[in-house]
């Protein structure tokens, strides 16, 4: 009995080669329905979320619906198993659990036919399937052992010398600590950085038309965060593209310090007062991105930081001793012709601000914005707001600067489904061992998807 069960453990479990760029895992194929109802949703507002658009593409030698059990029975492979399908180089590769050898061998040739003259050979005990084309290429091929197949694709580049890696992977378990991240982090599909110093995974998991993807990583370079706690800014929250409520490690803030205010207008005026002030900072913080207003382009630094309305605040221990220093700052070398960046306290707290409304509206909910995090950095994103912004990013200018052609393209691609979505959250917390978890729920505007309901 403990032998059986063993062995359905090692002959489901992922595998992969060790030095993977990126692996795609799906613990059980029938369970990856589960995600149908919102990537089909967003994939009406943004095709490249469409699940003709991956789900098709699975496995290297068979064009098959991994979301459909009928259409993997045609094909031999067993739906209630896993596929694990990887990046290597220029080769993509999948593994899967063949519920019928005659089927699957069949889709498979066939395609291995239209590349080439069909052979076989043994590699390390195991059978290889592949073809030749008459350049002499292996462009791809596939092994069997039992029921365990692993089928690999150069996409135009030979792969022959990839026989003895398929050989060990079907017989052999994927072993790295990203697996050992994912298999603490179940979900429906996971999306793994199988190893390295930097190491990590990302599940997936939905119900109707809420995506929640879970991630855990180690060796990531980000700020290690104080944890959940009660913080004078833990319940701060106001209308806009974005909230960030964040309890910083003691240890970190400096660094965090200096690295934000590098990114304001006149940093060179105030880096030296930030740096003085950093020990100051208990750690406890709050952003907000209120919206955006384009006025003067944004072909310069300035441009850019003054189209996002934002106010940063940041808890101090000792207002009195930051007072002081605020004093000896010219307000005049913090006017610029795209605004007006201002630096005050209001009790206890450092305010930053590129908007006076906007700074005004955080202020006003200062008032009621003591409270308990239960993660050491939470966020809430209105992604209506967003979509909104991005669609003030001058084309003009994005043609001239690649910097913003990024923005440009979101806006194209992500643009419909930011308006037809409800709203973002999530939170990010750390551990020792400079371990990071984090949690993302993208939720769609159901009122958008309705029978009668038009293109935002």
């Amino acid at each position: 009995m403990i032998f059986s069960l063993l062995l359905i453990s090692v002959l489901t479990a992922p595998r992969a080669p060790a030095d993977a760029e990126v692996v795609v895992l799906v613990p059980k194929l029938d369970q990856s329905t589960q995600l149908l109802p919102f990537f089909t949703a967003a994939g009406s507002r943004s095709p490249l979320l469409r699940p003709e658009a991956w789900r098709s593409s699975a496995h290297p030698l068979i064009d098959v619906d991994v979301t459909s059990k009928e259409a993997l029975a045609l094909v031999g492979i067993d739906s209630a198993s896993s596929l694990t399908a990887s990046r290597l180089g220029d080769a993509s590769i999948a593994c899967v659990t063949v519920s019928e050898v005659d089927r699957y061998r069949k889709a498979a040739d066939a395609k291995l036919a239209r590349l080439g003259e069909v052979f076989e050979k043994v590699e390390g005990g195991v059978s290889v399937y592949a073809s030749r084309d008459p350049l002499g290429r292996v462009l791809a091929a596939y092994v069997l052992h039992g029921k365990e197949s692993c089928a690999i694709s150069g996409h135009g580049r030979s792969v022959e010398t990839q026989f003895s890696l398929l050989s060990k992977l079907v017989t052999k378990s994927a072993a790295g600590p990203g697996f050992g991240l994912a298999a603490k982090l179940p979900g429906v599909v996971q999306i793994i950085g199988p190893s390295g110093a930097q190491h990590g995974v990302v599940s997936l998991n939905a119900k109707g038309l809420t995506l929640t993807a879970d991630a855990k990583s180690k060796g990531l370079p980000l700020a290690k965060l104080a944890g959940g706690g009660v913080s004078p800014l833990g319940a701060f929250s106001v209308p806009g593209m974005a909230v960030f409520r964040a309890r910083v490690a003691k240890t970190q803030v400096p660094s965090m310090v200096e690295q934000a205010v590098r990114n304001f207008p006149g940093s060179a005026t105030l880096l030296p007062l930030a740096r003085e002030a950093a020990g100051y900072f208990t750690g406890n913080a709050a952003v907000l991105i209120s919206h955006a207003k384009v006025t003067t382009g944004l072909r310069t630094r300035e441009a850019r930081f003054f189209a996002v309305r934002s106010v940063l605040i940041a808890e101090v221990t000792d207002p009195v001793a930051v007072e002081a220093m605020l004093i000896r700052l010219d307000p005049k070398t913090l006017v610029f012709r795209e605004g007006t960046l201002t630096v005050t306290l209001v009790g206890s707290m450092l305010v930053v601000a590129n908007d006076a409304e906007v700074r005004q509206r955080a202020v006003t909910a200062l008032a009621t914005a003591a409270g308990k995090q239960a993660h050491g950095v939470e966020f809430e994103v209105d992604p209506k707001l967003v979509a909104r912004g991005l669609q003030q990013v001058p084309l003009l200018e994005a043609v001239q600067a690649p910097e913003l052609a990024g923005l440009v393209a979101a806006g194209t691609e992500l643009g419909p489904l930011l308006l037809a979505s409800d709203k973002v959250t999530g939170f990010i917390d750390s551990a020792a061992g400079g371990q990071h978890s984090a949690r993302l729920v993208w939720q769609l505007d159901a009122a958008k998807f309705t029978a009668d309901a038009g293109v935002p």
